[in-house]
């Protein structure tokens, strides 16, 4: 059968081990210090990868449950040689779940030295070794498949930039009158059975429900937050036999609506940020459940019936200047990354950075295709993509740059 699809999936855990703790955590907003990682495992956390392949084409997804993706440039080209396809038939992207040790972000290595640069740099050794193998273990699995893809909404997001109250408030404000993107998307690759393989759900928020967030004073537990822990749910009620990813949106200034952290206004107009300790816990069982409530509803709607869906990819690049987009230190040259990946009558539009949802949502109007998500975090360390205006240097390029992939893409098929 001409453009027959066939997908695979595979799942390993990544919980780092009692060697790499306690390590520093990302700086804490209000304190100005680092958090701790003690080396509590709430819940493991864990790499994902999904592999489709239609005729000649194929496209392989790595999902890390990280706040970023150490190494992105060498990775993507290890799983690019791993899964024998070129670079721009992959995306390497995070969930971006604070809850996890920052391995992505080189100037975190400045700000706390040793013996936190040797304990990244010992873990980005391990993933270079196990991501080939969960590649490779994708790829043994893959068998005649069926795609479906569904869009609904989520109303677990926030716009979090509570402007009125000062720069404090942008960590975890609490903006209810802000834009948000509420977009749901669900992507299911079922056998010719009908038995699902795996799903990609795609969602604009921030995965730092759980961020710094001490329940017992020994440190922030290790967590793939609520997103992941909707991975864990899903893949549970279906007895480990698919895997479930999740994909972030463009979230830079959107929230989880609950959080373990939360800003007080003071009598005086002065902000104190509230940790819930135990609470926490409960919070994030919560978010957790509902997320996969949400999913699952979505997919009781989804019909996996395309066996011949069509597979496109393709990348651009440019550069601005760091300061264009309010990265922090010296000015210098910065690469935007911006993929395109088809799936039938789908399109995922991917890029490095934290984007703020009205850009996201302004680039995804751009595509012919109705159903057409985005995903942020797939590449190196770039910081807010905050300029929001219409006119910011970020978005005109990523226009510039989305238009000629469409171009590419629409003479390719």
């Amino acid at each position: 059968m001409e453009n027959r699809l066939f997908a695979g999936a595979a799942k390993t855990c990544i919980t780092p081990g009692p060697e790499y703790f306690p390590i520093e955590h990302f700086k804490n907003h209000m304190t100005g210090k680092p958090s701790i990682f003690s080396g509590k495992i709430h819940e493991d956390v864990y790499a994902r990868c999904i592999i489709l392949q239609s005729g000649e084409t194929r496209l392989v997804w790595v999902v890390l449950d990280m706040p970023g993706v150490p190494e992105a440039d060498e990775v993507r080209r290890l799983i690019a040689d791993t899964a024998n396809v070129p670079e721009s038939q992959v995306f390497y992207t995070c969930t971006h779940n604070h809850s996890m040790i920052y391995a992505d972000n080189p100037i975190f290595e400045k700000w706390y030295g040793e013996p936190f640069a040797s304990k990244v740099h010992r873990y980005r050794a391990y993933l270079r070794q196990i991501l080939p193998v969960l590649v490779k273990e994708a790829e043994a699995s893959m068998k005649p498949a069926k795609v479906g893809i569904e869009r609904g909404e989520c109303y677990l997001n926030v716009n979090r930039n509570e402007k009125e109250l000062g720069p404090k408030a942008g960590t975890y404000g609490f903006r209810v009158g802000g834009p948000t993107d509420r977009d749901l998307y669900l992507i299911r690759f079922d056998d010719e059975e009908g038995n699902p393989i795996a799903m990609m759900y795609n969602f604009a928020v921030h995965a730092c429900m759980m961020i710094h967030n001490n329940p017992e004073g020994l440190g922030t537990e290790i967590s793939g937050d609520f997103v992941g822990g909707a991975c864990r749910i899903i893949e549970k009620s279906y007895g480990e036999k698919v895997v479930c990813m999740f994909t972030s949106g463009c979230a830079g200034d959107l929230n989880p609506i609950m959080m373990s952290r939360v800003n007080i206004v003071e009598p005086d107009g002065s902000i104190t940020t509230k940790d819930l300790g135990a609470a926490g816990n409960t919070i994030l069982e919560f978010m957790s459940n509902r997320l996969a409530r949400d999913v699952v509803t979505l997919n009781r709607k989804l019909e996996a019936k395309n066996a011949t869906a069509r597979l496109w990819a393709g990348v651009r690049t440019f550069s601005i200047k760091s300061t264009e987009i309010d990265m922090p230190g010296p000015e210098r040259p910065v690469t935007i990354r911006i993929g395109l990946m088809r799936i039938g009558d789908a399109a995922i539009i991917i890029t490095n950075g934290e984007i703020f949802n009205q850009i996201g949502r302004r680039l995804k109007d751009c595509s012919p295709l109705k159903k057409t998500m985005m995903i942020s975090h797939a590449g190196a360390w770039l910081g807010y993509i905050r300029d929001d205006s219409g006119n910011g240097v970020y978005e005109l390029g990523a226009k510039k740059a989305l238009g000629e992939l469409l171009d590419e893409m629409s003479a390719g098929l």
